[in-house]
């Protein structure tokens, strides 16, 4: 897998995270310390699911070794066949929190991380170095959770998260289209 490929499938999966920080910001003016409490837990939790997600992976090839990059193939579709239902499904005015309490801040951090999980399941099938995805996994969520906040501060509008998952979505079908028409040489 190259540098741009990863660097798309990262940016589509931090969709999530920055409509989370949309919500968060407009629900409720946070503190300081708000902030950085939302920052590392929105940011821990999914890259420790993307590892465990890598390492399910890793479990799943021992069995079965002829996996390989069709099924990176079908999760990202999946991935982004989801992220499109989750924009046109999502009613963010109805969902409010307490994103100052931390057990509300690891559950959705956990629902959050699920993308993540998924992720780390599709990425562990194509070859890449793990050490500069989990760098630019830490980077992209920070940013992503930086700018949500910010928008969701300047706008006070909900929209703005729905439309990110929708081009996240996007973005793991595209991938997805261009992965298989590299499997099967068209591309």
């Amino acid at each position: 897998m190259i540098l741009p490929d990863i660097i798309i499938y990262l940016f589509a999966a931090a969709t999530s995270i920055f409509a989370v920080s949309i919500i968060a910001h407009v629900q409720k003016c946070l503190e300081p310390i708000d902030k950085i409490k939302i920052i590392i837990v929105f940011t821990a939790i999914p890259v420790l699911l993307f590892y465990a997600g890598t390492s399910i992976t890793g479990l799943i090839q021992s069995f079965y070794p002829e996996m390989d990059s069709w099924m990176m193939i079908v999760v990202f579709l999946i991935l982004g066949v989801r992220y499109i239902l989750k924009a046109f499904k999502w009613k963010t005015e109805e969902r409010f929190y307490d994103y100052t309490q931390w057990r509300v801040l690891i559950g959705l951090s956990i629902a959050l991380g699920m993308d993540y999980l998924i992720l780390g399941l599709g990425f562990k099938f194509a070859s890449y170095n793990y050490l500069i995805v989990l760098i630019l996994l830490i980077v992209f969520a920070v940013l992503a959770i930086l700018s949500g906040l910010f928008f969701g501060k300047r706008t006070g509008k909900f929209e703005w998260g729905n439309r990110m998952l929708y081009l996240g979505g996007l973005f793991f079908v595209g991938m997805a289209l261009k992965g298989a028409m590299q499997f099967f040489n068209l591309l």
